[in-house]
């Protein structure tokens, strides 16, 4: 029975293994695919002539994580600015179920109602948004003005002071209050803010973006900040030995890698006193590369110095520097004639900042 229970476990266990694996690995790739689609979301949505292509990409974002009720509100917020309305409401409202504390339901959905004339409804989505975010003076001027419409002009005033101390630069609670304190006598505190709300129009006048009383932080996309899976660890490096065909004199060898056929796999030139050899991919030798005459080769450096994407090489030997152009995978000697000398190396650099290769011989 032991043995039995044994040999169960060497099969779950690894089994269960590898499906903890993957799920780390569907896990994360849902998150990337999930934060694709939110800032393609709101890379449109705040782009005015984009707003069709952001309900695209929140929708795919909720498809994503259909019970998040952060999808959820960006899904409706991008819905009303995109002017399907009616979709948008709905929305906001599922997803005021799903997470009844999140505030930008609520502020956008009684902008929504007090648009629609729709008071009462828009009174009760302002008061639990107040709740929720206290220090947001737009909700307590649009209350303040909601509640005047509704009949109850002692509660809008109220509102229109708490709007005003909390943001003293707005001009919109200012002239209400100075409307509210004309029509109830107080003669003194209206020309107080009459005068107030014309100073901050005169500050305001030719700004780039005018007061709008129906915008705030809350009538964005809503944004949060949230851990992200721990990648899966990478799996370890593995090397191993692999003779290359051929021989090299290993007093003097040396190699370096380029492409040097441009097809962006990483191609080996290696060299010694003996010749030199370019092996495709790193190990199938190059039977017709150009090189093969050459001899008592010190040192090879690789460099595009035409510029026209594949790398050339200046290659020292005992007899001096010399020039081959690669045409199309084959190196041919170049006519530049390159000064005299025993030189042990060669480096390409940009010394001047043209954008075209220089040579450097030491």
């Amino acid at each position: 029975m032991q043995r039995v229970f044994g040999y169960i476990a060497g099969i779950v266990l690894p089994a269960a293994v590898l499906l903890l694996l993957h799920g780390a690995s569907a896990s994360r790739q849902q998150q990337d695919l999930l934060w694709r689609h939110r800032n393609l979301g709101k890379a449109f949505y705040e782009n005015p002539t984009t707003q069709k292509e952001a309900v695209v990409e929140f929708k795919k974002a909720l498809d994503v994580a259909p019970d998040s009720a952060r999808e959820r509100v960006n899904y409706g917020i991008a819905l009303l600015r995109a002017g399907q309305t009616k979709d948008g409401v709905a929305e906001l409202l599922k997803a005021q179920k799903q997470d009844p504390k999140i505030p930008h339901s609520w502020f956008n959905l009684g902008i929504v109602y007090k648009k629609d004339g729709d008071y009462e409804h828009a009174i009760q989505e302002l008061e639990q948004m107040a709740k929720l975010v206290p220090d947001e003076p737009v909700t307590h001027y649009n209350l303040g003005v909601l509640y005047k419409l509704a009949g109850k002009p002692g509660e809008g005033l109220k509102q229109l002071e708490i709007a005003a101390k909390l943001n003293p630069n707005l001009a919109g609670p200012h002239f209400q209050l100075f409307n509210q304190y004309r029509q109830t006598g107080r003669g003194e505190e209206a020309s107080n803010e009459l005068k107030v709300f014309q100073e901050i129009k005169k500050r305001q006048a030719g700004a780039a973006v005018p007061e709008d009383m129906e915008w705030s932080y809350y009538a964005e996309i809503y944004e949060t900040v949230e851990p992200q899976p721990a990648s899966a660890p990478p799996a370890p490096l593995q090397f191993a030995d692999r003779k290359l065909a051929g021989h090299l004199d290993p007093a003097t060898a040396g190699l370096a890698v380029m492409d040097f056929d441009g097809d962006g796999r990483p191609d080996l030139i290696t060299w010694s006193a003996e010749g030199v050899r370019v092996y495709k991919s790193g190990q199938t030798p190059v039977a017709q590369s150009g090189l093969d005459g050459l001899k008592n080769v010190k040192s090879i450096a690789p460099g595009d110095f035409d510029n026209d994407g594949l790398p050339d090489l200046c290659v020292l030997t005992d007899s001096g520097a010399a020039l081959y152009h690669n045409r199309n995978g084959v190196f041919e000697k170049h006519a530049t004639q390159l000064p005299a000398g025993a030189y042990e190396k060669a480096l390409w650099i940009d010394y001047d900042h043209d954008g075209d290769l220089d040579l450097l011989l030491l």
